[in-house]
């Protein structure tokens, strides 16, 4: 049975934080963790000496000065003690790859999938990991994303209707398959993780991530947690009504979010309005030269977006709202539309939400799987002592 990398030490809830803390805003001096945490410099001088001995932290870099006294050496975390793999599972490939601890990509590669039987991508799953293992020994845990409810409280996947699972045990499956620990969670929570702690919303306790691609999907931070919501459904915000004029998505729902924004359905309307087949980039092209009628499908998805910001924003007071996805081009075609829908939607005494562009490659995926992975290990670890 493999075992990975070194694992991390018992942690309480006040360690925990600051482990998270150095993960995230590191190198730190030591002054600066016990402000930032609140402890005393007793107390973390107690939690730095625990992290040392696992090999967790370790000083870095040139001394901060702190005024008369010694200069302080910033502590930072040996983002190489242990190794991630992160799997994003879609309808025909699995997309996997590796990271150190701060969810650095060390390699990235995929493999097709012969079915969508949970069997068959079991087996390819668990080959995947041997590989990965056996080419990278600290790997020391996995993540797996998909599309879909999953629920990180019951680690079942309720259902995942491109893959045609229903209460699916994966967690378990992985487990058994690869004797790594494993976490399974929704793609667009797993990428909301990601940007949560290294990626353009680091440092933000209150955000909204939206991402436009096959699908359009929700991911919420609240007081600096990660919102799954009952039988982890929260974020399914793609049949949320914008109009009752719009396109028909492929559920029938007329004007609903996934039939204005989806890439298919704006690839679908242009095809049918211009009686040649399209792509979404020419379809984005062709609008940004003012062709009228993929300038039409382009501006009504952007007054889309805009509502469906304006409508989360309404309901979850975000600091910002951050656009991400593998159609995330859309957003960019008219930003200032979006913004000003938004504004639009939202309460009048709600201050403006910032509304940003995230840049993205479809390995993001799997790299947000990989920060679960890390999440998990980090609350098994804090569970121990409990």
């Amino acid at each position: 049975m493999h075992k990975g990398g070194a694992p991390f030490p018992t942690l309480s809830e006040a360690s925990r934080s600051v482990l998270v803390d150095l993960l995230v805003h590191g190198p730190l001096s030591r002054a600066e963790l016990a402000r930032r945490a609140g402890l005393s410099p007793a107390s973390l001088t107690r939690m730095i000496r625990t992290f040392s001995g696992a090999g967790l932290v370790t000083e870095s870099g040139a001394a901060f000065s702190q005024g008369m006294g010694r200069p302080s050496q910033p502590m930072d975390v040996n983002v190489d003690l242990t190794h991630l793999l992160g799997i994003k599972i879609t309808a025909d490939r699995l997309n996997l790859i590796t990271t150190d601890l701060r969810a650095r990509p060390l390699t990235e590669w995929d493999v097709a999938l012969p079915g969508t039987d949970p069997d068959s991508v079991m087996t390819v799953l668990a080959g995947c990991v041997a590989d990965a293992t056996q080419a990278d020994p600290l790997v020391s845990a996995v993540g797996v994303s998909l599309a879909g409810p999953v629920s990180p409280r019951s680690e079942f996947v309720h259902a995942s209707p491109f893959l045609g699972w229903v209460d699916v045990p994966l967690v378990k499956l992985i487990e058994e398959a690869t004797g790594l620990p494993a976490a399974v969670e929704n793609d667009v929570r797993a990428l909301t993780a990601a940007e949560h702690w290294f990626g353009a919303a680091a440092g933000c306790t209150d955000f909204v991530l939206v991402t436009i691609g096959a699908g359009v999907g929700c991911g919420i931070v609240v007081n600096d947690r990660l919102v799954d919501g009952m039988h982890g459904g929260s974020g399914q915000v793609g049949h949320i009504p914008i109009s009752d004029w719009g396109p028909l998505c492929e559920r029938g729902h007329r004007g609903c979010a996934r039939a204005f924004l989806a890439a298919p359905s704006i690839v679908k309307q242009s095809t049918a309005a211009l009686g040649r087949p399209v792509d979404y980039a020419t379809v984005l092209d062709l609008a940004a030269t003012g062709e009228p009628m993929t300038r039409r499908i382009v501006t009504e998805a952007c007054q889309a977006l805009g509502t469906l910001i304006g409508t989360v924003a309404a309901v979850t007071a975000p600091a910002k709202v951050i656009v991400s996805g593998e159609g995330v081009m859309l957003a960019a075609a008219d930003l200032a539309l979006v913004k000003q829908r938004a504004q639009t939607v939202k309460h009048w005494t709600v201050p403006e939400i910032p509304i940003e562009i995230a840049p993205f490659t479809f390995t993001e995926w799997a790299r947000g799987a990989a920060v679960i992975a890390l999440r998990h290990q980090l609350d098994a670890a804090v569970r121990v002592e409990g």
